[in-house]
């Protein structure tokens, strides 16, 4: 990991500085050794600012609790109905990651700024890759012939609440997207992103949490060890809610791809098998109360409905009490899948 990504990132920008296209391309179609990765990403500038947007925040402190919902939007293809989903949650803060800016997926707009113009609530985003293509192998193929305007892929906070000292914690930085390896070259890493929210007059840590999903639970853990350090660097005392994908497989990704066998129930029963959940609990994090036991948060379509749902997103919290701990289907009015993640939600109030 590279010394300035060690450390909390809080430079805000209106707009994200822009990669140019030949830059990327350059990127793509040149060398992918390690100190090609490291060169690119230590220069490129969007990956070290958080852009934040209007609309003005509704409330600046929230009264005897807070509703919290995580999710992870899966490119946030499918805006007005996953707008819907936040909106009659009534969430006060939304901690949603995979979502696009600039890329041809997604009809090359800001998905960020339109779900928060959406559901009227600012935001705080950053950028986890800085894409070199046009994605996946199906979306290559989708989108063939088009270009992405911008090719930023990343994470956001959103709140009606007003979010003091936004914050992006760069979590890797070891290059194992760039170059055509895993068939969708990027620049960048695992991030996660937030600020903090006021609380009865007490200011509260929220943060969006994307852990690597070509990992293995050992990896995951030291990845969890390293947002819970730097979120001591951020702030030591505050009361914490963290949420998001954390992709607890509990396999390795290679073990995955070859169809390692496992007991079905470990699936959705992953605490034992993923240490990431005793590095929280050395630390004063509760999972314990802010989920629903064994529910599972992968969503799959009609085609894939032999794959075996999964336990894989998660909120944790310190100095916090949670209640109503929900898991909320993605799927539209209509039946559409939203995402291939379900929502998770739950509601916290002071210790």
């Amino acid at each position: 990991m590279t010394g300035w990504t060690r450390h909390p990132v809080t430079a805000t920008v209106p707009a994200l500085t822009e990669v140019p296209a030949e830059t990327r391309a350059a990127l793509r179609d040149g060398p992918d050794d390690a100190a090609t990765f490291r060169a690119a990403h230590d220069s490129l500038s969007a990956l070290r600012q958080i852009e934040t947007g209007p609309p003005m925040p509704v409330s600046s402190c929230a009264q005897g609790a807070l509703r919290i919902v995580a999710w992870n939007v899966e490119r946030l293809r499918h805006l007005p109905a996953t707008a819907e989903v936040l909106l009659r949650e009534r969430a006060d803060v939304c901690l949603i990651t995979e979502i696009d800016k600039g890329m041809a997926r997604t009809g090359n707009g800001h998905r960020t700024a339109e779900l928060s113009a959406a559901i009227g609530q600012p935001y705080a985003y950053g950028v986890e890759f800085v894409e070199l293509d046009l994605g996946t192998v199906h979306e290559r193929t989708d989108h063939a012939g088009q270009t992405n305007t911008l090719g930023f892929h990343g994470n956001a906070v959103l709140s009606r609440l007003a979010l003091h000292r936004p914050v992006m914690f760069r979590l890797e930085a070891e290059g194992k997207w760039f170059g055509w390896d895993r068939a969708e070259p990027r620049v960048g890493g695992r991030l996660a992103i937030g600020g903090q929210v006021f609380l009865d007059g007490v200011a509260v840590t929220v943060v969006g949490l994307h852990l690597e999903s070509h990992s293995d639970p050992a990896h995951r853990a030291v990845q969890m060890a390293r947002l819970v350090e730097m979120i001591a660097q951020y702030d030591a005392t505050a009361p914490v809610i963290i949420g998001g994908d954390v992709n607890t497989s509990t396999l390795s990704w290679v073990m995955r791809q070859v169809g390692q066998a496992q007991d079905a129930a470990r699936h959705c029963d992953v605490v034992p098998h993923e240490p990431l959940f005793a590095v929280m609990a050395a630390h004063g994090f509760d999972w314990t109360a802010c989920n629903v036991p064994v529910a599972p948060t992968t969503r799959f379509s009609p085609a894939d409905r032999d794959r075996t749902p999964g336990k894989i997103d998660w909120i944790f919290t310190r100095g916090l009490v949670a209640t109503a701990p929900s898991v909320i289907p993605a799927v539209g009015p209509d039946g559409a899948i939203l995402s291939d993640h379900d929502a998770v939600c739950v509601t916290v109030a002071l210790a």
